[in-house]
């Protein structure tokens, strides 16, 4: 029997009532963090902000059967580079994981609630350990990344091997450059592989990829790969046959020819292109574990690859011909395959919420093994993403994805327009996904309109769009978030009176320059765990992104302080006209609490309208529940109050 029809109720944007609420966002999700395979069995790592941010892995066997792994009272989750990722590996039926209160190793039988250390609380010179992106082939031994956190001195980064069968400190395999990623066995154990790179560079700014001979204790004849010299190189991996591939771009090149882009080499005995396209096969190094390739039976390769911010599913043979495989995904991460010809991957798109999936290489046919949510929204209810692409003040392009309200129950006024939400990603070297998020259908269905702005310095769009924020972190970016707004007032597509800006990290920064550089045009923000004084950031964040700063501005302290403080938007609060929700987490390692403490301070002293919470607990990211519904109903409020006047 048909529903009956119900006629919408005509209401301004701005009083529209969300089809979701804020505790319902978070109720049921899941995040999907990393896949991997063993024994055909597939494993991956579920973050649960029900469980107060809490990463477990879970497996499913060959019966379809569904079960946690991990132990209650352990967090599989690794603080290497603060970022994290690459926190376990599986190998014939044994976990080995980063617990994150500890930063132990551990060892756990599957089927097993015990979990034995396997490194110790703290090291004999007083460092404590941290490891990530493990791998082993026999089960014996772990080659990892090894940090070393220090007091009062930078922490040491290192590759090392760490005994996967009783407590000990690992032993060092390779020492000397600022920081290490992603090693690499070969199949049969005698080769790895790894990445290194030094300060001032980020692993997408410049790095060298190296190999060397294993003999199961030690390394030799290790030699130089590729890198260096502005190539920026990721995910290193050994073929089914013992070649190496990897994926990189070069600073430099030509809008239009593929080392401007992030495509697969290989490597025997020489260096060897397989992939020539303008598109985007790798994404930046911020966390551990990432996989946008591997290698079927056959060792054809299925790939991931982004173009203009969209994802696609390739599969490439070994002469290089590149056949796209249609799937209803536009995102694709953590790509691994079987040996029976099965392709596991986490999929994303506009319509739904993020699926771990099983994709059959002969057939084309996917399977749906685990939803993030058990919720969703009818369709008439789902905002669907426009990627928008426009001109800049200097003549450019730049891009962004709008999404326009939509809510079933509502219908705005004739020639009503709607208010804007302009989020702002981190990074700054991130980007923005296309795909469903709960939270921007929240505000979609709110009433509304968000632009998502892929500024440039964003990754999709080759090293050209990547690199061109390099010295003008502060300038460029906030300049693109202020011409996509301007782009979208021209076209009489939002109210120019009701604009908002939020982002986080990286993100929240933009919101404070955009603020005090636009003043007239954002009428209220929302800062999470920003940056306002980029002296105060340099002087308490952490080793990986330490430096970073050296080549966004495109000077380094001291000589460079008063570029610092020309960028900082804590210098420019006379300019703000508009109000401010800042949110922290306590116990952040990245952007210090300090950094949002010092800006609400001078905002309270100048008698500037805002908002100060800080979640207890919480790192770079929130991911407990009632901090993710208490931000996301403080930020809505404060929006509905300063539009409302």
């Amino acid at each position: 029997m048909a529903l009956p029809f119900i006629m919408p109720e005509k209401r301004s944007y701005i009083e529209w009532e969300s089809c979701i609420s804020p505790e319902e966002v978070y109720s049921d999700i899941v995040g999907f963090v990393e896949i991997a395979v063993d024994n055909g069995i597939l494993y991956w790592l579920e973050m649960r902000p029900k469980e107060n941010g809490r990463y477990a892995i879970v497996r499913m066997e060959g019966k379809g059967k569904i079960e946690d792994i991990t132990p209650k009272g352990f967090n599989v989750r690794t603080k290497v580079h603060e970022y994290g990722g690459g926190s376990f590996c599986v190998h014939n039926n044994t976990v080995f994981f980063a617990n994150y209160a500890d930063q132990r190793l551990y060892r756990q039988p599957v089927g097993s609630d015990r979990a034995t250390p396997l490194t110790p609380a703290r090291n004999s010179d007083g460092s404590i350990g941290k490891y990530a992106s493990m791998c082993t082939n026999d089960g014996k031994k772990l080659i990892l990344v090894y940090e070393k956190e220090h007091q009062g001195r930078e922490n040491e980064n290192l590759l090392a091997l760490a005994n996967a069968e009783k407590e000990s400190e690992p032993e060092i395999l390779a020492s000397g450059s600022d920081f290490y990623a992603d090693p690499v066995l070969s199949n049969d154990g005698k080769k790895i592989a790894w990445l290194q790179w030094n300060h001032p560079n980020m692993p997408w700014d410049e790095s060298t990829l190296m190999i060397a001979d294993f003999d199961g204790s030690r390394l030799s004849n290790i030699k130089k790969v590729d890198g260096g010299n502005g190539i920026s190189i990721c995910m290193p991996k050994f073929d089914r046959k013992g070649a190496l591939y990897y994926i990189k771009d070069v600073r430099g090149a030509k809008q239009d020819d593929p080392e401007n882009w992030w495509n697969i080499y290989k490597y025997e005995k020489n260096v060897e292109r397989i992939t020539s396209g303008c598109s985007e096969f790798g994404d930046p190094h911020w966390v551990f574990g990432q996989s946008t390739y591997d290698f079927l039976p056959d060792n054809s390769i299925i790939a991931r690859a982004a173009m203009l911010g969209y994802e696609s599913l390739f599969r490439i043979t070994a002469k290089g011909q590149v056949n796209e495989i249609k799937t209803e995904f536009n995102n694709f991460s953590s790509l691994k395959c079987d040996d029976k010809g099965n392709l596991f991957f986490i999929g994303g798109s506009s319509s739904d919420v993020s699926r771990i999936c099983k994709l059959n290489s002969q057939t084309g046919s996917i399977e749906v093994i685990r939803k993030s949510s058990g919720l969703g929204l009818d369709k008439e209810n789902i905002s669907m993403p426009r990627l928008v692409s426009y001109r800049t003040k200097d003549n450019k392009e730049s891009h962004a994805y709008l999404y326009m309200p939509k809510n079933s129950r509502f219908v705005a006024p004739e020639n009503g327009k709607p208010p804007l939400i302009v989020m702002a990603h981190g990074g700054p070297t991130s980007n923005a996904i296309p795909c469903f998020s709960f939270v921007l259908q929240f505000w979609t269905s709110s009433g509304y309109a968000v632009v998502d702005v892929d500024y440039r310095g964003s990754t999709g769009y080759g090293r050209l769009y990547r690199d061109a924020l390099i010295a003008e972190w502060g300038n460029i970016d906030a300049s693109d978030v202020h011409d996509a707004v301007a782009y979208l007032i021209a076209a009489k597509t939002i109210d120019s009176g009701k604009v908002a800006v939020r982002g986080g990290s990286a993100g929240g920064y933009v919101v404070q320059r955009v603020m005090t550089l636009y003043p007239n045009m954002f009428k209220a923000g929302a800062s999470y765990f920003g940056i306002g004084n980029l002296i105060t950031l340099v002087e308490q964040t952490h080793k990986f992104e330490s430096k970073y700063i050296d080549n966004l501005i495109g000077t380094k302290l001291p000589e460079g302080k008063e570029e610092y403080m020309e960028r900082s938007p804590i210098n420019h609060l006379d300019m703000l006209k508009s109000p401010m929700i800042i949110l922290q987490g306590s116990d952040d390692k990245i952007v210090t609490p300090e950094c949002s403490r010092e800006m609400a301070r001078i905002l309270k002293e100048k008698g500037i309208e805002h908002e100060y919470v800080e979640y207890p607990g919480e790192a770079h990211g929130f991911r407990a529940k009632k901090n993710c519904v208490d931000s996301l109903m403080r930020e809505y409020e404060f929006y509905r109050k300063v539009f409302s006047k």
